[in-house]
């Protein structure tokens, strides 16, 4: 028994300071601690519902909140905590379709929508997140401040998206105008009109956004002849 452990004793030291040398001489190659990480993610099905969400509209800003709390002591400041969070906002804008109404007169294909949509929660590209926190001597908890204003903003992302909402227009209705041109031309449906107009009833100028699609529509009868003849000049024959 002495004699084995005559034995080991040498050969764990001589190990050891093997060890020891390699992790010196080369410590980009040979670390004595193996690190690894282990990433797991559980999901739970609840229900499926259905949604009725036409997204026509996308706007992607940088955002940045940032949140200041302070301690007092006898009305004396005593501390205070500063948070920041810096993202990547995905503001979505959407009409619903049940509320959509098309009509179709003179050559003109009229599509009203009552109002335009927020999608909320605004999504975040999480990627983009930073987080950071400051504390100044006896100032409030860091991580309570920062979940905080987590909190606040996604409540202000709401708001500032509805804010946004009279830069949207412009691009929603054409958008909305090309989708609906696009599936009347798959459908067989593309020659019976000469422009899509959109209208929003929410939008406080009330206006008419009209875009041209086919500027040689002859009425109901096809044209037996057209021409384009370039710079928005076209030539036709009833």
């Amino acid at each position: 028994m002495l004699s084995l452990v005559k034995l080991i004793i040498p050969t764990v030291l001589g190990l050891t300071v093997a060890a020891l040398i390699l992790w010196l001489f080369f410590p980009g190659k040979f670390s004595l601690i193996n690190t690894q990480e282990i990433n797991k993610s559980f999901g739970q099905f609840v229900e499926i519902q259905g949604v009725d969400e036409y997204v026509i509209a996308k706007l992607v800003t940088h955002e940045e909140f940032i949140a200041e709390h302070y301690k007092t002591l006898m009305g004396y400041p005593i501390g205070n905590t500063r948070a920041k969070l810096s993202l990547v906002a995905n503001y979505q804008y959407h009409v619903k379709l049940r509320e959509l109404k098309v009509n179709a007169e003179n050559g003109t294909v009229v599509i009203s929508a009552p109002r335009l949509y927020l999608s909320s929660p605004v999504p975040v590209e999480l990627s983009t997140l930073k987080e950071s926190t400051n504390r100044f001597l006896f100032g409030p908890d860091k991580d309570v401040v920062l979940e905080k204003l987590k909190q606040e903003a996604s409540a202000q992302l709401a708001v500032k998206g509805e804010s946004k909402l009279n830069a949207i227009y412009d691009k929603a209705a054409k958008a909305l105008a090309d989708n609906f041109h696009a599936y009347f031309v798959s459908n067989g449906y593309g020659r019976h009109y000469k422009d899509i107009v959109v209208e929003f009833a929410d939008e406080h100028s009330n206006s008419r956004r009209q875009f041209n699609y086919n500027p040689g529509f002859c009425g109901k009868a096809p044209c037996t002849l057209e021409l384009d003849l370039g710079k928005g000049r076209i030539f036709t024959l009833e």
